[in-house]
C-alpha cells in the first residue's frame, strides 16, 4: 500500500481527518465569537479554517472536484465546529490543550495527505513540499486575513508552518525513495510532536529585529578604529619586506652624490 493510499483509506485516519476539521471549525468559530459574528459570519470562518487549505490545495492540482465538496461529510464536521463555538464555546484549560492536540494531530496528518497527492500528480518535490503546507496552514491564513488580521504563521506564533514542513519533507522522503508506506506515520507524529511542543514552549522564530545587528554612536566608532588598526598593521606588514634606505642616504646629501657622479654635458 502507498503512503497516499494508506492515508485516504485507513478509517481511523479518516477519522481524525474530519475531527481536524471540526477543531479548525471550533477555532475559527472561536475567533467569530470574539469579534460578535452573527450565524453566517460563523459559518463562513468555520468552513475556511478547516477546509480553505484542501481546497486551495486542489484548485492547483486541478484534478476534479475539491476533496471538500466530494461528499457532505467535510463540510458538516466545518459547520458543527463554528456551530458549537455559537452554542457553547470552547474555553477553559482543559478545551485549549485537547484543542491544541487535535489540531497538531491534523495539521501533521494534513501536510503529509497534501505533499503524496502533489507528488502523485506528478509535481516535483519543492512544489510538493510547498502544496503540503498549504494543506495545513492554508485555512487558518486565509481565515486569519478574511478577519483582518495578520496570518499566525508569519511571525509570533507557535512553529505550525515548521511543522508542517517537517511532516512535508518526511512524507517526502518515503514517496521518493519508496519507504514502505506506514512509514509516513512517523513523518505525520514529528509534525505533529513540533507543534505540540512548540504551543506548550512557546517556540517561536526568530523575527527580523532579531536577526538585525545595531550599534551606538560609541561601539561604531570603536569597530571603526580596531578596523583602522588592523588595516594599518597589514600594510606594515606587507610593506616591512621593502629594503629602506638609511637615514644619511636621504636628504641634499644624496642629491649632491647624484649630481657629482652624473657626467658632464661638456666632457668629450
Amino acid at each position: 500500500m502507498t503512503p497516499v493510499q494508506l492515508l485516504a483509506s485507513h478509517e481511523l485516519l479518516r477519522a481524525l481527518d474530519l475531527v481536524g476539521v471540526v477543531v479548525m471549525g471550533i477555532t475559527g468559530g472561536s475567533i467569530a465569537r470574539g469579534l460578535r459574528f452573527d450565524p453566517v459570519g460563523f459559518a463562513a470562518i468555520g468552513i475556511v479554517s478547516g477546509l480553505g487549505g484542501g481546497i486551495l490545495r486542489d484548485v492547483i492540482l486541478d484534478q476534479g472536484v475539491p476533496a471538500a465538496f466530494d461528499g457532505p461529510w467535510y463540510l458538516v464536521c466545518a459547520l458543527a465546529g463554528a456551530g458549537f463555538s455559537f452554542f457553547v464555546g470552547a474555553d477553559g484549560t482543559a478545551w485549549r490543550r485537547l484543542m491544541v492536540g487535535l489540531d497538531a494531530t491534523a495539521l501533521g496528518l494534513w501536510a503529509a495527505t497534501g505533499t503524496l497527492k502533489s507528488l502523485a500528480a506528478g509535481l516535483d518535490v519543492l512544489a510538493a513540499l510547498l502544496l503540503g503546507i498549504v494543506s495545513a496552514v492554508g485555512g487558518g491564513a486565509i481565515r486569519d486575513l478574511l478577519v483582518g488580521r495578520i496570518p499566525i504563521i508569519f511571525g509570533g506564533g507557535p512553529l505550525y508552518a515548521t511543522s508542517a514542513l517537517v511532516t512535508a519533507t518526511g512524507a517526502a522522503l518515503v514517496q521518493e525513495f519508496h519507504l514502505p508506506g506506514p512509514l509516513v506515520l512517523v513523518a505525520v507524529l514529528l509534525g505533529m510532536g513540533l507543534a505540540i511542543l512548540s504551543q506548550w514552549r512557546s517556540w517561536i522564530l526568530p523575527g527580523h529585529q532579531d536577526w538585525q545587528v545595531t550599534l551606538s554612536a560609541g561601539q561604531m566608532r570603536s569597530l571603526v578604529r580596531r578596523v583602522r588598526r588592523s588595516e594599518r598593521r597589514r600594510v606594515a606588514r606587507e610593506t616591512g619586506a621593502i629594503p629602506a634606505l638609511p637615514p644619511d642616504a636621504t636628504g641634499p646629501r644624496l642629491v649632491a652624490d647624484d649630481l657629482g657622479s652624473a657626467p658632464s654635458a661638456s666632457s668629450p
